[in-house]
């Protein structure tokens, strides 16, 4: 393996813990001790500042997994994979659309609600965001798991 491909193979894992990681710290262990102790409106507050610094790691997370994915893939695969590497694409497809979605639309309202003080407005778009990034969480787990163990599972 040559150090270029060692490269690429370390920021495709390194950005997959930043993206799955942050996602699943926010999901299980931020989100439940901030509704605990923390009350609306500082909640939403706190989520929104909370998804201003995180955002952007997501979005260089999302840069560095296409081009690494796609530079081992078609310069070093030929284009040539097995079954897993083709559902660790089609499920990160289905991830980068969610996440775009996610920024585009509901956490722009959300941002807008509470500049507004729109409370009741942004708890619903901060439960929506919520819910999407529940079904990231869940697909980068299993996207994470197909590109570890999938060429074992799906070899034979």
């Amino acid at each position: 393996m040559t150090l270029a491909l060692a490269i690429a193979f370390g920021l495709h894992q390194l950005a997959t813990i930043v993206w799955v990681g942050g996602m699943f710290f926010a999901h299980l262990a931020l989100r439940p001790a901030v509704k605990e102790f923390v009350k609306v409106p500082d909640r939403l507050l706190l989520m929104l500042a909370v998804f201003r610094r995180f955002f952007p790691w997501v979005w260089v997370a999302i840069l560095l997994l296409w081009t690494s994915g796609l530079w081992v893939f078609l310069a070093v695969a030929q284009g040539k994979a097995g079954p897993h590497v083709h559902i660790m694409m089609g499920l990160a497809v289905v991830m980068t659309v969610v996440f775009v979605y996610i920024y585009a639309i509901p956490y722009r309202k959300l941002k807008a609600a509470i500049e507004l003080e729109n409370w009741s407005w942004a708890g619903a778009k901060l439960a929506l965001i919520r819910r999407l990034i529940l079904v990231n969480l869940i697909l980068g787990l299993i996207t994470a798991l197909t590109g570890s163990a999938g060429r074992f599972v799906l070899a034979g």
